[in-house]
């Protein structure tokens, strides 16, 4: 079932009254013709009760049962969800009761991120009672499109889903295959859906390429995401249109910057400058000044024009292994938007006065103008405190006063309990023909984390104002924990003897305890992408909330409107409150759509971020199909009956299959994550370095096979 269009206040009263209907003692499953009986809405036919239920259905709150008769999810002992299915056949349906596993025998034609209903039941494990269940339902179909492999089999064809978490194959006429060959990866539209016995069935709408095309993989990837690659003609004749300089007429209407000494500092390949420092200290090191200059986007960029229309429906910029998405055309992205160093630039700038305990005692923002001095890079910076050599007696003054800042900064946010994991990022080195080469892992440094205090302030900043000034915004928030993850991990420490036992409700200030004590030790990386995947996404919201991360009380994002949609809102939403013009129709209308806004940034958020991290998974299999045969040292990073996962040192991870492990059998105590030899008594846990030896990669399906060596 497809998203159900919502209606007038009438109709809105009457899925009330259902609900109200329903949630009496002793309502029992009722077709159309007996819930019109208990409703008490006179005039009311039932074409428009079929039209409420239809809508409560599609939100999960009323389940249909296969006799067409209608009841509460709780009244039939389901809960609805969604279904986050796992490659290895299995599923578990996000619930507001908790996780509940599906095994694979009982998804009955669900597929990955499905909204369904699932009927529970508890299973008794070594860790205590479990919730599983079965799908009965499919409330919402995720996706009319399935990507994969056309296999031709005569007249009946085959797709495979290149995703693994999608189980079911989509079988297509040969008269619907738009000449797709053999061994083509193509998009097909599903017109039926499995029901668990049979596979679906579809068309081909699109040839992506060749499975043989060097840059097929992530061409899949894209398309599985569904980004987009191409504005619109509109959008590029109006970013055509935007003037290549700052006229004179907008520079005489702002504050004047360009004689302050201003800086870039970002990644040494980046190619849009988003934001610029600028800083200085009272005499006798006394209190910051530090000028945050954010580019002004929205001063190109109008709300409902095609540039605008092409940048929400994109909501950020995607960074793959091999390309860039942008979110904005390069001519803005690039140039006119981008604070290149040398010329002028419409800012929208924050100057906050913060004293030696890291508070921001006053501050003020403003339209503005800039002229960036230099475009430094992390790596250009790390170097200079290293070596003590600036390109610029300048440069050396700013960049002292930002690191001494920084260290106030940072010291103050830890102490209130902000989150500090230690991370790593692989960049994988690509040559001219998109082959991976190397990789740079790239770790938190004095420049980087000189920026991102500075980022960090004044996003908080600027959410404090609006939100004081009690006015329509868009927040970043970040919810507590998953406490059934924390569990687990209590369970691992114990085992390593860390000295915090207890995570469950607990503050961050504990958890930043953790990573602390795992900074010396060989498993800091394990415990922080572990803790890391515990945590909540974080999301868009026009309410303010605790950022659990930051423990910061209000938070947005401000600081990135080139490559965040959200950024781009946030600025016009203080332009119009410090202009006190709220009231214009833009901005009404913006307002009133701004949970859409919200909901619609934080999903591509996550696509692009997942479909980032599998393209760079797929590089990585690639550069690892060329060390098949050799061996390398790891770390133990997962455990299960099946075997283990080992991460190398340049962040590839694959699976030692207890099949391999010889002379012994293997059983999995699921309550310390551990395999144990029953003969030998040798045991394999998260955190372990093991020797292991490259047997066989598999690309398509981001595959990397050890055995265990010695």
């Amino acid at each position: 079932m497809g998203k159900v269009e919502r209606f007038g206040a009438m109709d809105m009263q009457l899925t009330k009254q259902i609900i109200k209907v329903m949630s009496k003692r002793g309502y029992v499953p009722q077709d159309i013709d007996g819930l019109a009986e208990f409703l008490e809405l006179p005039g009311i036919d039932k074409l428009e009760i079929k039209k409420a239920l239809d809508i409560l259905e599609s939100e999960g709150k009323v389940v249909r049962t296969k006799r067409e008769k209608y009841a509460l999810p709780g009244q039939l002992d389901m809960v609805i969800g969604d279904l986050m299915a796992n490659k290895a056949g299995y599923g578990f349906v996000r619930t507001a009761i908790g996780d509940i596993f599906v095994p694979g025998s009982k998804m009955n034609g669900a597929m990955h991120k499905d909204k369904v209903a699932v009927k529970v039941s508890r299973k008794r494990t070594r860790q205590g009672p479990r919730s599983e269940g079965e799908i009965v339902r499919v409330i919402e179909r995720a996706n009319d499109r399935v990507v994969g492999r056309y296999e031709a089999h005569g007249t009946i064809s085959l797709i495979v889903p290149s995703d693994k978490r999608i189980f079911y194959r989509v079988m297509v006429n040969r008269n619907d295959a738009m000449g797709a060959k053999d061994g083509d990866m193509v998009v097909a539209k599903i017109f039926e859906y499995p029901d668990g016995k049979k596979e679906g069935r579809g068309l081909v709408t699109e040839i992506i390429g060749d499975e043989t095309s060097p840059t097929i993989e992530i061409d899949v990837i894209v398309k599985e995401h569904n980004l987009s690659t191409e504005f619109s003609g509109a959008a590029m004749a109006e970013a055509e249109a935007v003037p290549s300089e700052v006229a004179a007429s907008e520079v005489a209407a702002r504050k004047d910057y360009r004689d302050v000494f201003t800086v870039t500092i970002d990644g040494l390949d980046a190619k849009d400058f988003d934001d610029a420092v600028s800083i200085h200290r009272d005499e006798g090191g006394g209190h910051f000044h530090l000028g945050v200059h954010i580019a002004d986007v929205s001063h190109y960029v109008h709300i409902g024009s095609p540039l605008d229309e092409d940048a929400f429906a994109r909501a950020t910029s995607v960074y793959l292994a091999d390309r860039v998405l942008p979110m904005l055309p390069h001519k803005l992205s690039n140039n006119i938007c981008s604070l290149n160093p040398n010329v002028d630039r419409l800012t929208l700038s924050v100057e906050m006065v913060i004293d030696e305990q890291g508070e921001v005692i006053d501050f003020e923002i403003h339209r503005g103008v800039i002229n960036s001095d230099f475009r430094l890079t992390y790596e250009q910076v790390d170097l200079a405190f290293k070596t003590g050599d600036y390109p610029d007696p300048d440069v050396r003054d700013l960049l002292v006063n930002m690191r001494d800042l920084s260290d106030i900064l940072e010291k103050k946010r830890l102490k209130r309990g902000s989150l500090d994991f230690e991370t790593i990022e692989p960049k994988v080195i690509l040559d001219e023909n998109l082959k991976p080469v190397d990789v740079i892992i790239r770790e938190r440094t004095a420049a980087t984390k000189i920026i991102e205090e500075a980022m960090i302030v004044t996003n908080e900043t600027v959410a404090g104002f609006m939100y004081w000034q009690d006015t329509p915004m868009v927040y970043r928030v970040h919810d507590k924990p998953n406490e059934e993850a924390l569990v687990q991990i209590e369970e691992l420490i114990e085992n390593l003897h860390y000295p915090v036992r207890k995570l469950k409700g607990a503050h961050p200030r504990v958890i930043q305890q953790i990573i602390s004590y795992a900074h010396d030790r060989p498993e800091k990386l394990l415990i922080n992408n572990l803790l890391l995947r515990a945590m909540k996404r974080a999301v868009y919201t026009p309410s303010s909330t605790l950022h659990f991360g930051l423990a910061s009380q209000h938070y947005t994002h401000f600081t990135s409107p080139i490559r965040r949609y959200p950024d781009l809102i946030v600025h016009r939403l203080v332009k119009a409150t410090i202009d006190q013009d709220l009231s214009e129709p833009g901005i009404v209308n913006m307002v009133d759509n701004l949970n859409d806004i919200c909901e619609q940034s934080s999903f591509m958020e996550r696509e692009a971020d997942d479909a980032g991290r599998q393209s760079v998974d797929v590089k990585l299999c690639e550069l690892m199909k060329e060390h098949v045969g050799e061996v390398f040292d790891g770390t133990i990073t997962g455990v299960s009956g099946y075997g283990f996962f080992v991460q190398l040192p340049n962040t590839a991870e694959g699976l030692v299959h207890v099949r391999g492990l010889k002379g012994d059998y293997y059983t999995y105590d699921e309550s310390t994550f551990t395999l144990i030899g029953q003969r030998t008594g040798r045991m394999f846990q998260i955190g372990q370095t093991v020797t292991v030896q490259v047997t066989n990669v598999v690309i398509g399906e981001r595959r990397i096979d050890f055995v265990l060596v010695g």
